[in-house]
């Protein structure tokens, strides 16, 4: 009887300690997490870099440049300056990095299609029992004494593997956007590539200027400028009349800085010419340049429809649009696709350790739908930016295909006007040298004054560098001429060719425009045999 009355009491008393309990370990979570979270915010502190580390990340740049860039064991041939810049110059490895990002983005795009397969694992405990009681809806009186059905530690895992056809649909219209994306890459850096011979080849032929050049021109101004110190000394001892004294060393200082002019805008080349091949910029490179220059190669008709033709079918500007083409269209599908619901599978394998359960594992499938009805009144919005989006993109082909064929037209017509500044130039340069060579009789038998014969030569000598220079602008107009229409004629795995191998794929192709512009189907022709070649060579 006694224990009966003290039953209920002991109850009270539980459920009041339990009740403390709680309160007590909510009020510590609370603390410890506030703790936590102060002390996290007050650790993180600004951390400047050090004047020291920055000197060793310089050096240890530097390192990599030297070790990135052999040093030059001989002087080099246009095409081994070419095959020097596509496998050591820094900006060309940045692109191919980027199309390598560009082809591991396809893959991970790829991997999305995937089912999803999730693994879970726990431990839950509790301080105290998990228990319950039940009652009576009807009179409200206890149907069951409180009573437990999970122990107080247990462990859980399932291993879920679930398929949503949606995300599959948005999945494969993404990888197949990747796809393009990654197309656009590798045409993006094979037209870096022609620019990058196109630099190489402009480069290379004003630094053959200098070297050609360069003792002339010093050896002329050490001339100059010793005969303008005799004519201030004749100024000063007043042994002619002074105006024409002053009129001869204007004279004098024209030549000297027209040579001086002409010195610092192709040294600049030299320094051009090292960054492009990856080397220091101190270095001069020495240049194997035959002695007679090659001639450049006279089209007396071209086609220019076809060059049009050629130059689109090549361009990475006008290409890149047509796949931006099918990105955009693939991109309106997965909008509408959105708005269709969600259908998804199913199954997972289950394990808990709560002792009360008759069966610790257990499989369960599913099948389960669902739906974003609030998107079917986003359609109308939808559909208007779809079509915005294409006509955007129809605009930017048109513009770039436009821009193509205007290059195509400038390029031949530059091409032109070099061919005929070069003419003209050589025809300067004959003149002038007749000239001095008829001066320097002249001064011989003191019919003319040192002076006229010293101007003479130094007009010589800059026609002759102007002819030079006029060349190496032609070698250029000739170089952006293919690049308009798109030529290349490095193999797609050129990084496994040597210099040597490199330089001479590069004399092949360049061989085939001297012949006369290719056609289409030539150009096609030698791109396949460039390809074979890398096959063979991954082959062997």
């Amino acid at each position: 009887m006694l224990t009966m009355l003290f039953r209920p009491n002991m109850k009270v008393i539980q459920g009041s300690i339990n009740k403390v309990s709680m309160k007590v370990v909510g009020k510590v979570a609370v603390l410890g997490t506030s703790i936590l979270i102060i002390a996290g915010c007050s650790t993180v502190q600004r951390d400047p870099m050090a004047l020291n580390e920055i000197e060793s990340a310089i050096e240890a740049d530097k390192a990599l440049f030297l070790e990135a860039s052999p040093p030059l064991s001989k002087p080099l041939t246009l095409a081994e300056a070419m095959a020097h810049a596509l496998k050591y110059n820094v900006n060309n490895r940045v692109r191919l990095m980027e199309q390598a990002l560009a082809d591991q983005s396809f893959r991970l795009a790829k991997m999305d299609m995937l089912p999803l397969l999730a693994a879970n694992a726990g431990l839950t405990s509790r301080s105290n029992v998990d228990a319950s009681s039940s009652e009576s809806v009807e009179t409200g009186i206890e149907s069951l004494e409180p009573s437990t059905s999970t122990d107080q530690s247990r462990r859980n895992a399932d291993l879920r593997l679930s398929w949503n056809a949606l995300d599959f649909g948005v999945s494969y219209l993404k990888a197949k956007q990747e796809a393009d994306r990654f197309e656009i890459a590798r045409y993006e850096r094979r037209d870096i590539m022609s620019k990058l011979l196109q630099e190489t080849r402009a480069a290379y032929w004003k630094a053959a200027v200098t070297q050609e050049l360069r003792p002339k021109i010093e050896e002329l101004l050490q001339r100059t400028d010793k005969a303008l110190q005799n004519l201030e000394k004749i100024q000063k001892e007043k042994l002619r009349a002074p105006v024409v004294v002053l009129q001869e060393r204007r004279k004098l200082l024209s030549i000297t800085r027209n040579l001086k002019s002409l010195q610092q805008s192709v040294d600049a080349a030299q320094i051009e010419l090292a960054n492009i091949i990856n080397q220091p910029p101190s270095t001069v490179v020495a240049l194997s340049v035959p002695k007679k220059r090659p001639e450049l190669t006279r089209f007396d008709q071209v086609d220019i429809e076809q060059l049009e033709r050629t130059a689109l079918s090549n361009n990475v500007d006008y290409i890149g649009e047509l796949y931006n083409a099918r990105i955009a269209q693939r991109e309106a599908k997965k909008s509408m696709l959105r708005m269709f619901p969600g259908l998804e599978f199913s199954y997972a394998g289950n394990y808990d350790s709560n002792s009360y359960l008759y069966n610790s594992t257990w499989g369960q499938a599913g099948i389960r739908i669902s739906w974003n009805i609030m998107r079917l009144f986003s359609m109308g919005i939808i559909k208007d930016q779809n079509e915005a989006r294409e006509y955007m993109v129809e605009a930017r082909r048109m513009a770039a295909s436009m821009g193509v064929i205007a290059q195509v037209n400038l390029g031949w017509q530059q091409y032109r006007n070099a061919i005929d500044a070069l003419d003209l130039s050589q025809q300067f340069e004959e003149l002038d040298n007749q000239i001095a060579g008829f001066n320097s009789q002249a001064r011989a038998s003191s019919a003319i004054s040192g002076t006229e014969s010293l101007l003479s030569e130094a007009r010589a000598v800059n026609s002759q560098l102007t002819n030079l220079l006029s060349y190496a602008e032609a070698q250029e107009a000739y170089g952006n001429f293919m690049l308009s229409v798109g030529f290349n004629p490095v193999p797609s795995d050129y990084q496994h060719y040597s210099i040597e191998e490199l330089a001479s794929v590069i004399t092949q192709g360049f061989d085939l425009w001297a012949s006369g512009v290719p056609s289409e189907q030539q150009l096609r022709q030698f791109s396949s045999q460039t390809h074979d070649i890398a096959i063979t060579k991954a082959e062997g």
